[in-house]
């Protein structure tokens, strides 16, 4: 603190005056006052009031004190003998969280971690007006909190498959989908245009607006340790991860009417293959679906939706070269049973029976995030549609649409 000289007003000539003064009384007082044409009356080098030189000092607290605060708390901060400039928290792994400063009121541009210690620097300037930087600890309080977890984050994926986050409940409210999607951000390599849209409130993604360019990389950053969910529950931490999108882009297109399906690569048909859909009374849902799951062998279980395996319709057995559409149960897979059925009618229970030579080809040519397209309706059949939420639902919607399933549209 450097220091600062204190002149004796005694020694000064105001010092004088005013001493005369008060011995002189009202005589005295008048006989001071100044005569505009006599050089000696002018003050203007009369020295000013002195500067307090007092430290300053900093409190900082919040709506729940300092050793409970809440991710989503603002903070008060008090500065006596200065004025805060500005203020940012610290925390153990040594990443500052900036934000705005309104008034006594600062609010950090992200929530904090829950059940962390954090450094709040706040710079200051001091009455001789010098900056200084002064510091208080504050700790975050336990909460409950709400799992999330990023699915498919896998490297040479399908040119259909977004960046999928799925949380553990849904997110009920607008306004906390919203700040949930404020603190998810995606850089793409090549850059294409894209939108975060929610489904069933419970599952955040990010697509493109066409499939994505076959090469491209996603890096992925989720800021949501903190950020509050519900009235009472917050998420716990934050996530970083990419994805990379395979180097060419394979669709399957699947007629319902004729029961057939061709597989295409970069636009090229490389195979059509015969195929035996879901009958009358189990139909086949039409739609954009993506491939989610790739088995050597899967065990069918027609218990899994209901039919017991032992009644008449029902079914227990190993399959070869499956692959997973819906969570409803719709697979690709080899079936030599209905080798004769295929390309001319529907007998599945809803998936897409293949023979055993398509199966295993085409577990050759998949990935995992392939569209898979069902136009069409079974001959006799009902159409019914694919639901979002039954598998990778973001294609069901056009791009107009899609933007709308986003919080901040």
């Amino acid at each position: 603190m450097p220091t600062i000289e204190h002149i004796d007003p005694r020694l000064t000539r105001r010092g004088v005056i005013a001493a005369a003064a008060a011995s002189a009384g009202a005589i005295g007082l008048a006989a001071c006052a100044s005569d505009p044409d006599n050089p000696s009356n002018d003050r203007s080098g009369a020295t000013s009031s002195p500067t307090s030189t007092e430290s300053p000092s900093v409190t900082i607290t919040s709506a729940h004190g300092t050793d409970a605060v809440l991710p989503d708390d603002t903070l008060t901060v008090t500065v006596t003998n200065g004025t805060a400039i500005s203020v940012k928290a610290t925390g153990p792994d040594g990443d500052a969280y900036t934000g705005s400063l309104d008034g006594d009121t600062w609010t950090p541009d992200r929530t904090f971690w829950p059940e962390t210690e954090y450094t709040v620097s706040v710079q200051v300037m001091n009455l001789q007006n010098q900056e200084t930087t002064l510091t208080q600890q504050i700790t975050t309080a336990y909460v409950d909190t709400l799992v999330y977890e990023p699915v498919y984050a896998y490297d040479d994926l399908g040119v259909a498959m977004p960046v999928y986050i799925q949380f553990s409940d849904t997110i009920d409210e607008a306004e906390h989908r919203a700040a949930i999607e404020k603190q998810a951000r995606v850089t793409v390599t090549p850059e294409q245009p894209g939108s975060w849209g929610w489904v069933e409130n419970r599952i955040l993604m990010w697509r493109p607006k066409e499939y994505w360019t076959p090469g491209t990389t996603v890096d992925v950053h989720l800021a949501f340790a903190g950020v509050k969910v519900s009235d009472w529950q917050y998420l716990a931490d934050d996530t970083d991860y990419s994805i990379s999108i395979a180097g060419s882009k394979v669709e399957l297109v699947c007629d319902l009417q004729t029961q057939q399906m061709e597989v295409y690569q970069d636009g090229s048909l490389l195979r059509t293959c015969p195929v035996s859909t879901g009958k009358i009374g189990h139909e086949t849902y039409t739609g954009t679906k993506v491939i989610m799951q790739k088995y050597d062998t899967f065990t069918m279980d027609s218990s899994t939706y209901g039919v017991p395996a032992e009644s008449a319709d029902g079914y227990k057995l190993e399959v070869p070269n499956c692959q997973r559409i819906t969570w409803s149960g719709e697979f690709l897979h080899s079936a030599s049973w209905s080798v004769g059925s295929q390309g001319v009618t529907a007998t599945s229970h809803g998936c897409t029976n293949l023979s055993p030579d398509d199966a295993a080809w085409l577990m050759t040519v998949t990935h995992i995030g392939d569209p898979v397209v069902y136009n069409g309706t079974t001959a006799g059949g009902t159409q019914l549609a694919f639901e979002p939420g039954d598998g990778i639902g973001c294609w069901t919607f056009d791009w107009q649409s899609w933007q709308k399933q986003s919080a901040v549209a």
